[in-house]
């Protein structure tokens, strides 16, 4: 994390820069910065233009980073009623994870992935966002689940792309009951798997909450 801090800053310092100016400035080596810039371009502090075939990296201000973490801070608060309404009061407090941007994502998704094989998923879904934007990476995912035979019961809003989906409930071991959309409460993803519940943000600024406690699973 305190890398992030070390490459914004040098890129606040030295305006638009290369790569390389930014490994000097920050004193970090080259492999590193690749990652850095590419994660916190995705969090959209950083951004890229070309300039004769060589890339060249500009941070935002200060006051527009403020302003992200405010959009963070306002996206997580959208995601506590549903957080609330499936958490108990039980005296044991629960372990809390948080992930943001779209590798925190995909962190927080294949957590689901490590349990031991022939497991299952319940699952809550609308299926839009990210996966629409990157199936790809939903395939990846399925792909990989499925080769651990982790099955999946999902509830899903009832839309044409969920029947399409639902459709291949059988090859992608998946069982899926479709309700009515003005019936489905939830906007966001939610799985509970093992003694973990996780909810992932598919639109938006992305952010996922992975929360461990048998009592809340």
């Amino acid at each position: 994390m305190y890398f992030r801090f070390y490459v914004y800053f040098a890129l606040l310092k030295l305006g638009q820069a290369r790569v390389g100016e930014i490994c000097v400035e920050s004193e970090i080596q080259r492999t590193y910065v690749y990652d850095i810039l590419r994660d916190l371009q995705e969090r959209g502090i950083v951004s890229a233009v070309e300039i004769k075939g060589r890339k060249r990296f500009n941070a935002v201000s200060i006051e527009q980073f403020r302003k992200i973490q405010l959009a963070k801070i306002s996206r997580f608060e959208e995601l506590m009623p549903e957080l609330q309404s499936l958490v108990t009061t039980t005296g044991d407090r629960p372990k809390v994870q948080l992930f943001e941007g779209k590798e925190g994502f995909v962190i927080a998704q294949n957590d689901t992935l490590n349990m031991v094989r022939g497991s299952e998923i319940m699952a809550y879904s609308t299926g839009e966002g990210l996966y629409e934007d990157d199936p790809k990476m939903a395939f990846r995912y399925i792909k990989e689940r499925m080769r651990k035979r982790i099955r999946v019961r999902s509830i899903a809003p009832d839309n044409e792309a969920t029947r399409k989906f639902a459709r291949e409930n059988k090859k992608h071991l998946r069982e899926t009951r479709l309700v009515p959309e003005d019936k489905f409460a939830f906007s966001n993803e939610i799985n509970i798997y093992g003694d973990k519940l996780s909810i992932l943000s598919l639109t938006g600024e992305l952010i996922a909450v992975i929360i461990e406690s048998e009592s809340v699973a």
